[in-house]
């Protein structure tokens, strides 16, 4: 019989499952926080530092290039030692080299600190997405993953907000010391209160041998693939509206402060779509709701492209980009936590977000890249959309064993 097939139902209701989600939204919320906190404190350190703008990129992907390590490597430790302990680590890295950020002396310490941040961040994600796909219901597996993590979307409002205050009074400084103590605070209410996996700690050690080997092998390699291709593709796409829709909009004739009306309304749609699509998979599916959602995302991406006419209508088209957009990369995460037997999980589900975040980096340099050529707007959002159809057919052609996993 299949693994994950055989698996029992692991779905619990009450306070048990909501303290589980509860938590692991907080985890997910201050990793949002300490990931962001470089986009919003970057203008400061700049004019602090005398740094001129081209030297902010590698402190981007510092953080980035740190968080795919962990998904890789902190991750998988999970199936070892239990998710609860990791996440423990997880927030113990994060917030310690946040925290220690505070105490950056210039540009290379800085870079090295927002590397090693990016490690603890690496691993909590794909480890609270497996402990609440553990304790939530198959049926209502999509919906609890997607709201924990709409957190990461929450934690970048808590920084944004607490840095008006901040900023102005205290400098760049503290909103790192925050995003080190919280985590830290943090970590024995996860030891006193968060559950782990009602399944880890009966699995077989004949289960958790392979690792990485198993995920690519002839029982699970497959979807494995089909999941890399579907993260990398949409992260690249993600971080491509996050980072060139403003500036766009430029393009398309729209003043800057549209184009911050727009980077609005492509959030708000990427905060709606995530709770709106995991319900739909809740009576249908999943991999057909997301397969859907990927098609229409391409749609979307294309109409972004040729509304250049109507500030409404380009408007319209990234608040749709964001729901279809992010809506399916979360929801593509309960299909990630579907995929894999519980001793596999968290190893399936960090080096999907892995190879995600490796996509995440190309998605903006390409832009850069389609912006130096002097191609037409259209081009710019046809092309992403074309490349989004491919992460729809990797999604349809999921098996079937992922569907009755849901």
């Amino acid at each position: 019989m299949d693994a994950i097939a055989a698996e029992p139902v692991l779905g619990r209701t009450g306070r048990v499952t909501a303290r589980v989600v509860g938590l692991c939204l907080l985890v997910i919320v201050l990793d949002g926080f300490d990931m962001l906190v470089i986009a919003l404190t970057a203008p400061a350190i700049a004019a602090d530092w005398g740094l001129p703008a081209h030297r902010l990129g590698p402190l981007f992907a510092a953080g980035i290039l740190g968080m795919i390590g962990g998904s890789v490597l902190i991750a998988p430790l999970g199936d070892r030692l239990g998710r609860v302990r990791v996440l423990m680590l997880s927030c113990a890295l994060f917030g310690l080299f946040a925290g220690l950020t505070t105490l950056a002396s210039g540009y290379w310490s800085l870079l090295g600190l927002r590397l090693l941040t990016g490690l603890g961040l690496g691993g909590a994600v794909p480890n609270a997405t497996a402990l609440i796909s553990e304790h939530a219901s198959p049926r209502r597996r999509p919906l609890l993953v997607s709201v924990g993590l709409v957190g990461f979307s929450l934690g970048g409002m808590l920084c944004a907000g607490l840095a008006v205050p901040l900023l102005p009074r205290f400098g760049w400084r503290a909103l790192y010391l925050v995003g080190g103590v919280l985590p830290l605070l943090l970590i024995p209410v996860l030891g006193r209160y968060l559950p782990d996996s009602p399944l880890t700690v009966r699995d077989s050690q004949a289960d958790q041998r392979g690792g990485v080997r198993r995920l690519l092998g002839a029982d699970l390699g497959p979807d494995t693939r089909r999941l890399w291709l579907g993260f990398f593709i949409n992260m690249m796409v993600m971080f491509f509206l996050a980072n060139w829709v403003p500036y766009l909009a430029g393009q398309a004739g729209f003043s800057p402060r549209q184009g911050s009306v727009a980077a609005l309304a492509l959030n708000l749609g990427g905060v709606a779509g995530p709770l709106l699509l995991a319900l739909g998979c809740q009576y249908l599916d999943a991999r057909r709701v997301i397969g859907t959602a990927f098609v229409l995302a391409a749609a979307s991406l294309v109409a972004v492209g040729y509304a250049t006419g109507s500030f409404g209508a380009y408007l319209a088209a990234a608040g749709l980009a964001g729901f279809f957009v992010f809506g399916a990369q979360i929801t593509l995460h309960a299909l990630a936590a579907a995929a894999y037997p519980t001793a596999l999980r968290a190893t399936g589900i960090g080096w999907a977000l892995g190879c995600g975040r490796v996509g995440s980096v190309f998605g903006p340099l390409l832009g850069g890249e389609m912006l130096r050529s002097g191609l037409p707007l259209q081009y710019y959002f046809s092309g992403f959309g074309l490349v989004v159809l491919l992460a729809a057919a990797a999604t349809f052609t999921l098996s079937g064993r992922v569907a009755s996993a849901q």
